[in-house]
Parts: C-alpha cells; sequence; structure tokens
C-alpha cells in the first residue's frame, strides 16, 4: 500500500537487518515517514505548515503544537465561545492535554536514555557463550536425540529472553515492530469526528417536541 506514494523497501533485507537489531538508515526512515502521513481532522493551514518547518527537532514540533492548543483553549474561553460552561470543566481541557504532553516526554525519554552499555554488551556474551557450551554440555551427558531436544529448548528461551531485552530496550526503532502511530492517529481523528457529530439522539427529540409546543401554542 505504500508502493503507490512512492516508497521502496525489500522485504528480506528489513527483515533481515531486524533479525541482527539493526534499524532503518535515516534516508529510509524519511521515505517511510513520507508515504505515511498522519491525517489532521480539519487539514494543516500553510501559516502552521512554516512554523511546524520553522521547529527543529521533533520535540520542538510536539510543544509547538501543543502551546497552540493551550492558547487555542484559553482564547477561546476568553472570548466567551463555550457559553454557560464553568471553568473547572474548561480547565479540563488543558489538564488531559497537559496529560497528553506528559506522556509523550516520558516516551521520549525511554527512547532516549540508553540501557547500560556494559550490561546489554554481557547479556550478548553470555547468549554467544551458552550457544556453544551449553549443546557441548547436553550432548556430552545425554542421549543424542535428546540432546538436541534440550539444546534447542534452552537456547531458543536464552536467545529470546535477550531479544524482549533489546525491544524493550528501544521501543520505538523503524523496524517492522514498530508502533502502529498512523492506526493511533486514525482512532483519534474518528473518536474526534463522532464527538463532535451532533447533539444526544434525546436532547434533540426534547428540542423538536419545545419546537412543536411552541409552535401549536
Amino acid at each position: 500500500s505504500l508502493a503507490k506514494y512512492g516508497y521502496r523497501s525489500n522485504w528480506f533485507a528489513t527483515r533481515v537487518k531486524y533479525v541482527f537489531g539493526l534499524s532503518r538508515t535515516d534516508e529510509e526512515r524519511n521515505w517511510l515517514n513520507s508515504a505515511r502521513p498522519l491525517t489532521v481532522v480539519g487539514g494543516i493551514s500553510p501559516q502552521e505548515t512554516a512554523g511546524l518547518r520553522s521547529a527543529r527537532g521533533s520535540a520542538a514540533k510536539v510543544n509547538l503544537a501543543f502551546f497552540w492548543l493551550q492558547e487555542f483553549i484559553i482564547r477561546e474561553s476568553l472570548h466567551g465561545s463555550f457559553g454557560n460552561v464553568g471553568p473547572p470543566i474548561v480547565s479540563r481541557l488543558q489538564q488531559y492535554s497537559s496529560d497528553g504532553h506528559l506522556w509523550f516526554n516520558s516516551a521520549r525519554k525511554v527512547s532516549f536514555i540508553p540501557f547500560p552499555f556494559p550490561h546489554a554488551q554481557l547479556a550478548s556474551i553470555f547468549v554467544c557463550i551458552s550457544s556453544v557450551l551449553i549443546p557441548t554440555l547436553m550432548l556430552s551427558k545425554t542421549e543424542f536425540y535428546m540432546g538436541l531436544s534440550l539444546n534447542f529448548a534452552a537456547i531458543v528461551i536464552i536467545a529470546g529472553i535477550n531479544e524482549v531485552a533489546k525491544e524493550l530496550e528501544s521501543p520505538f526503532q523503524s523496524i517492522p515492530n514498530d508502533i502502529p502511530l498512523n492506526l493511533f492517529q486514525e482512532q483519534f481523528n474518528e473518536a474526534l469526528i463522532t464527538t463532535f457529530s451532533g447533539y444526544h439522539p434525546d436532547f434533540l427529540n426534547l428540542k423538536m417536541k419545545r419546537k412543536d409546543i411552541s409552535e401549536n401554542a
């Protein structure tokens, strides 16, 4: 589906990189992000596009959009666009947007703060040594077929735990196991459109009944 946007990728090479713990290159990542644009409800104005492009780095772009949202809420509240809605309820909008910004910064810390390098290297060395010593010990102490089965189970378990640890160490790499951000954005857009689709049906029925009563009167 990404081919229509000009993105080309070698499926086999991408999986081989993933097996050896390698991510996509910067050029491949740029091509991939360009082929998967995030849909924004209402679109983005040229001024907003210029402001986001002038911000350097992903954190600066997110902070800029966050402050735009906070400014919009405050401006609309001062202009009376919320009607008779109480200030404590209006402040919840800023609270929830602040919560989203907080969790973004938490995810950013996970992405930028590396796992202790000596511990990661010792774990990799332990897996390599175990892949040689465990088969030797198993085959010297057990029968051939039983040794094969035990070797396979032991090495798969040790290597699997190490791979899970590597995923937890860097969960936001641009690899086949990356987070489906486009899917999250589409679900968020669907929730926004559904929320602003109209009033509750019972409220509309009550409003129509009051209108009919006033016209008959």
